[in-house]
């Protein structure tokens, strides 16, 4: 994709747009379809397929000049987003999920955001959740739990991934957590960022629409709890280095998680408890940068 010719924005506010997939044609073409009738378009699209069958994919794909497939390493979305990283190019990322569509100035609005900020700032915006209803998805911190329920007031430690513009400076010290398959990979990355100085900038102009789809749901539904109770006693370990709420958390948010289905008497939900503290459990023996 050849859009450095009618793009007047120097390489250092140059955009990589990664979009991760799994067993959604349909979806992956709306998205694309909108990036390309873009006011501006990125700089380079990569699609990274974690779909077991690639050809519907790679037949939507072929419909865009320029953009450039790669098997996924089929390991969930942390390791996906890792694999666009390496691919990317630009001083800039953007993650997209494929049944996200950009409006017509979501690129236009990036770049000159871009040229507005310093090195270490990340842009995020806000998503319009098209699910029974509309509701707009803001950047919240997390609360004790890892919850992300805490109006910000001060402080961003977090972001909403679809509508983020990270600096490629930051993946040079950061990778995305390959244990978090999916739920809170981006509340990780957004914690991690700001223990290493960087800014998290919200910015009102900055969004996308996204029309969640049913595909794979079921898939990830057995990953959400596990990967908040790992990644919320990550972030009290290793970014606030606090062995109190290490402790206290690992103690008391397997209870409060099993304790919650027991209330609702659901029996599905209260093994499937037990086994996301157990899966988290795993996920923490085997972290290098927990253990090490």
């Amino acid at each position: 994709m050849n859009t450095k010719l009618d793009n007047p924005w120097p390489d250092n506010h140059s955009i990589t747009l990664c979009i991760c997939t799994m067993n959604r044609p349909e979806e992956l073409e709306h998205c694309l379809e909108t990036v390309f009738q873009s006011v501006e378009k990125p700089d380079e699209v990569i699609v990274s397929d974690d779909s077991l069958n690639g050809q519907p994919t790679q037949i939507v794909v072929a419909k865009y000049s320029g953009v450039l497939y790669q098997q996924g390493p089929r390991r969930g979305l942390g390791p996906n987003r890792n694999a666009c990283i390496q691919k990317s190019k630009s001083s800039h990322i953007i993650f997209v999920d494929d049944d996200v569509r950009v409006p017509p100035e979501f690129f236009a609005i990036a770049r000159k955001l871009i040229a507005s900020a310093n090195a270490k700032t990340i842009i995020t915006g806000y998503e319009m959740k098209h699910c029974e209803g509309t509701q707009k998805i803001i950047p919240q911190n997390t609360d004790f739990w890892g919850l992300q329920r805490v109006p910000v007031r001060n402080e961003y430690r977090a972001v909403v991934i679809n509508a983020t513009i990270f600096p490629c400076s930051l993946f040079k010290k950061a990778l995305f957590d390959e244990n978090l398959r999916y739920g809170s990979e981006e509340i990780d990355m957004a914690m991690h960022a700001v223990s290493l100085g960087y800014y998290i900038a919200y910015d009102d102009s900055l969004y996308v629409d996204h029309y969640p789809s049913p595909t794979n749901r079921e898939q990830y539904k057995q990953f959400v709890h596990a990967s908040r109770l790992y990644a919320t006693t990550k972030a009290y370990w290793q970014y606030e280095r606090s062995v109190f709420k290490t402790l206290a958390y690992v103690l008391l948010a397997p209870l409060q998680l099993a304790g919650s289905a027991i209330r609702r008497g659901n029996l599905r939900d209260t093994w499937g408890a037990f086994k996301a503290t157990a899966l988290a459990g795993r996920y923490l023996f085997t972290s290098p940068t927990i253990c090490k």
